[in-house]
């Protein structure tokens, strides 16, 4: 069983598929989604997990090349 790092199977899959000028989105549940998109759901309650906390841990351990965020965002 993995301790460290990323522990959610389907975050940590999709990450370590990315490679250059690949792009993820993470977004709020206001956020809408075309079906044919995969979508990993992580939503507990109401803003939990915090958009920003998602966006940190995935920085944390992603070499990010470019962010683009609402400038109501802060990191």
């Amino acid at each position: 069983m993995k301790k460290t790092g990323i522990l959610n199977r389907d975050i940590a899959t999709v990450l370590s598929q990315l490679g250059h000028t690949d792009t993820i989105v993470v977004g709020d549940c206001g956020l809408p989604i075309p079906q044919h998109i995969k979508c990993i759901d992580l939503s507990i309650d109401l803003g939990t997990p915090s958009l920003v906390d998602v966006v940190r841990l995935i920085m944390k351990h992603m070499e990010v090349e470019k962010i683009t965020m609402a400038s109501e965002i802060k990191l």
